[in-house]
């Protein structure tokens, strides 16, 4: 597959980057291709290998010292590009590329990719201040493949397991969910009670979309309003699902709103809510959350890979009136409100979200994104292919 986030473009500098992502998203075969086709000097550090791992813990500094050794052999005007695949198991290792960014700043950059920006945050690491940029890698949009839609829906788009057969990939992501979890964490000891983790990871997966109250779950649950809180930060921090606010005008009307989370995967989405093996008819009510699920990440990627700038929220009014997604880049720019159908031919009756928010919101620009295959418009609303009413909506 052809990635969208173009590494020789973006690091062509000799500007250091982070490189985040889920695990098996495709960083370390990003960068290692970045390696072989586009630099010239090269060293990549794997901190998943055991033995590099505890070398590098045992005597941090002995990497400060190969580094330099290395740069004697490059010529002066050149640069040396070092990887570093999962800088989060050793978080202190930052302190030595930050001192080699100071010592040999024209002449070292580094690729670091992680998982998790959450255990570097937690440990005080020393994130670079700002020496390196930050890239995001997805799974597969449909920027970078043409999906069948209904297996994305299904099996996801992590592009391992897009690639395998419908019963060998619903065994990946259940073993991914199981080990993702387990490993990642588990083993970055990010929670004290894993059950009490396992428990509200099923119910994220059941809330999946909706608004969350944390004191209703909390109860549910049997555990406090803060550790709910918590977990779900986790979630978002170890790049499982994003959160969606409230939106309003009023940033205090704003904070009083329950969040929305979205899974980053539609395939492990599945796998967390155990509904793998269930068959997905195209009417139903899950098909439709798995739809609007699938389009909100095409839109967070399309916004991070273009970097067009949009913040996300929904909106929701006292009486039930709802929208799926208000895009905005300011206090001065027309919101762009958005509503998620996963039929053909949507009507003006199934779009009264969208018409109650442009009744309170009169710059607001409204569009819906479905399965019809030319655009029209309801009124002032367009009705859009989903690929691209994405492609319309990020722009300007």
């Amino acid at each position: 597959y052809k990635r969208k986030l173009k590494l020789p473009g973006l690091l062509k500098q000799g500007k250091s980057a982070f490189l985040f992502g889920p695990r098996g998203v495709g960083k370390t075969v990003l960068a290692q291709d970045y390696l072989s086709r586009s630099v010239q000097h090269a060293e990549s550090i794997d901190l998943l290998s055991l033995d590099v791992y505890r070398r590098y813990v045992a005597e941090p500094g002995l990497f400060r010292l190969e580094i330099e050794q290395r740069l004697r052999d490059v010529p002066a005007k050149e640069t040396l590009t070092v990887l570093i695949d999962e800088v989060q198991k050793f978080p202190g290792l930052l302190d030595e590329v930050h001192y080699l960014i100071e010592r040999h700043k024209d002449q070292v950059q580094f690729l670091l990719t992680g998982s998790s920006a959450r255990k570097l945050k937690r440990s005080g690491a020393n994130l670079l201040a700002g020496r390196a940029w930050t890239l995001r890698l997805h799974p597969l949009s449909s920027q970078e493949f043409e999906p069948d839609l209904r297996k994305a829906l299904t099996i996801g788009t992590l592009p391992g397991i897009y690639q395998e057969t419908s019963s060998s990939a619903k065994r990946s992501l259940k073993a991914y969910v199981e080990t993702y979890l387990r490993e990642e964490v588990m083993q970055e000891s990010l929670v004290r009670k894993v059950d009490h983790f396992i428990r509200l990871l099923d119910v994220a997966g059941q809330v999946n979309g909706e608004p969350v109250n944390f004191t209703a779950v909390a109860r549910d649950a049997g555990v406090s309003v803060r550790t709910v809180q918590e977990y779900f930060d986790i979630l978002v921090d170890t790049l499982l699902a994003f959160r969606i606010d409230g939106w309003s005008y009023s940033v205090r009307k704003q904070l009083r709103q329950s969040p929305k989370y979205y899974f980053f995967d539609c395939g492990v989405l599945n796998a967390v809510r155990g509904e793998l093996q269930t068959e997905l008819k195209s009417s139903s009510y899950r098909y439709g959350k798995l739809f609007e699920t699938f389009i909100v990440n095409e839109l967070i990627r399309s916004n991070d890979y273009n970097e067009s700038g949009y913040r996300f929220h929904y909106w929701r009014t006292n009486t039930g009136m709802e929208v799926d997604l208000v895009l905005t880049r300011g206090p001065n720019d027309s919101p762009r409100a958005v509503e998620i159908k996963s039929q053909a031919s949507p009507k003006k009756s199934d779009l009264k979200g969208l018409m109650a928010f442009a009744s309170e919101n009169h710059t607001a620009n409204l569009f819906c994104l479905c399965q019809t295959p030319r655009k029209y418009t309801l009124g002032s609303i367009q009705v859009l292919p989903w690929q691209k009413g994405i492609e319309i909506l990020l722009q300007g």
